[in-house]
């Protein structure tokens, strides 16, 4: 009989151990599983993080604009501006719009198709945009007030193909008639490769790093790797009170990729 009562007290203590021993498994497969579910949380979150950062992201930081009448009363207006990556990825600038609006916001005219120079920009890095066109059925320069842009862009992997200028020099007009600035310069080809269409834009600034305005302009012939071509711009024509105020210029080049 005390063997038999010693041998069930052994069975028992066996079931109470293994039940205990499930009971603790239990519990570590719940907290890894609430372990593991965390951990993918915070992946996913930080992955969002990334992608947001990673984000394509063009700003205006300055703009300027002016209007006036030639010598048979057609109304002129000149708008330009600087575009800068404010993201971390490079960006190519599509087309852009803009819209000229007198001081109540109505509009006086359009103009579509405007393309910044240069077309790709690195992170930082900055990149112009101007046009001069005439305001259709408008007789009086002082009822422009602004211009505002529509402009499109997105991620891209192409480099940007700058080239460097050097010698640039301003030139005013010498009277009424003549073409308010030029500005001339050399680009260099340091692309490793032909650049058969470079273009070229010069953003005019006062004293105190102020926008006047914005030329245009290119050198339409090939330029051999490590060569280089005189360029002189004077397109589009900026409005002729500003050019007294012109203090430095800053000029970008780059060859177009067709």
């Amino acid at each position: 009989m005390k063997k038999w009562m010693n041998s069930l007290f052994v069975v028992g203590l066996i079931i109470f151990l293994a039940a205990c021993g499930s009971e603790k498994l239990a519990g570590d497969t719940n907290s890894s599983n609430g372990s593991e579910k965390q951990s993918s949380t915070k992946q996913e979150e930080t992955k969002a993080d990334e992608e947001k950062e990673s984000e394509p992201k063009l700003e205006i930081i300055q703009s300027t604009g002016g209007a006036w009448k030639d010598s048979i009363d057609t109304v002129w207006v000149h708008s330009s501006a600087i575009f800068e990556n404010t993201g971390d990825v490079p960006i190519t600038i599509g087309e852009t719009q803009m819209n000229f609006k007198d001081k109540e916001g109505g509009i006086l005219g359009t103009a579509a198709m405007i393309y910044s120079v240069p077309g790709v920009i690195s992170p930082g890095e900055q990149a112009y945009i101007t046009e001069t066109t005439t305001l259709e059925g408008v007789t009086d320069p002082a009822l422009y007030g602004e211009t505002s842009y529509n402009f499109s862009f997105d991620q891209t992997e192409e480099s940007p193909n700058l080239l460097e200028v050097s010698g640039v020099k301003g030139i005013p007009g010498t009277d009424e008639y003549s073409i308010p600035y030029t500005v001339t310069g050399v680009v260099k080809n340091t692309t490793g490769e032909l650049q058969d269409d470079i273009r070229i834009s010069a953003a005019l600034l006062d004293e105190s790093g102020k926008l006047l305005g914005i030329l245009n302009g290119g050198v339409d012939v090939g330029v051999n790797s490590g060569s280089e071509a005189g360029f002189e711009l004077s397109y589009p024509e900026i409005p002729r009170e500003v050019v007294a105020k012109v203090k430095t210029i800053q000029v970008k080049a780059y060859g177009w990729k067709w």
